[in-house]
């Protein structure tokens, strides 16, 4: 798994720019001001993850109208995504044969009523 690498004073500069203050990002975003300050000044801590603050970040560069690349230099990869997307796929196959069974057993049960009764 990478590290989340990104600039924050690209944030900073901005949000300066175009004269907002941090309690209007942070009601803007649902953040707290700390969290807007840690993000600002590269600091991990109010971020449980690292997948977390970088779609914090993410939300920040598209209400501030900036591009992320210019912010986010290398992004936090998730691997846990690959062993989800299996495990749903597994559990969808399951699902799927389960009605098959049940439109089968359906289909059945009418045929044999139709001949029988």
């Amino acid at each position: 798994m990478s590290n989340l690498e990104y600039n924050g004073q690209v944030l900073t500069n901005t949000r300066r720019e175009l004269k907002l203050k941090i309690d209007d990002i942070a009601t803007e975003l649902c953040l707290s001001v700390q969290q807007v300050q840690a993000i600002e000044n590269n600091l991990g801590a109010f971020f449980h993850s690292n997948k977390l603050k970088q779609a914090v970040i993410k939300r920040y560069c598209r209400f501030l109208n900036i591009n992320i690349n210019a912010v986010i230099t290398q992004y936090e990869i998730d691997t846990t995504d690959n062993s989800f997307q299996k495990a749903k796929k597994d559990n969808l196959g399951k699902s799927f044969k389960k009605y098959l069974y049940i439109f089968l057993a359906a289909f059945i049960t009418t045929l044999a009523w139709k001949f029988f009764a």
